[in-house]
């Protein structure tokens, strides 16, 4: 495994948007999310989102 795969980021799949409410709760902080309510899973408001996202990105 070279340097450059280490750190490749795979596309998660996630739910579509939602049109409008009501939106799932967020599973950390309880905000609404950007996803329908009945999506089935983990579901993180947009702040949360981009938190984890820094939480788990390489840090090089």
């Amino acid at each position: 495994m070279s340097d450059e795969d280490y750190c490749t980021i795979v596309d998660a799949v996630k739910p579509a948007k939602a049109d409008g409410p009501p939106y799932a709760e967020c599973v950390l902080c309880r905000e609404p999310t950007e996803y329908p309510d009945s999506y089935k899973g983990i579901t993180l408001c947009p702040r949360c989102e981009w938190q984890e996202a820094q939480r788990t990105a390489c840090s090089g």
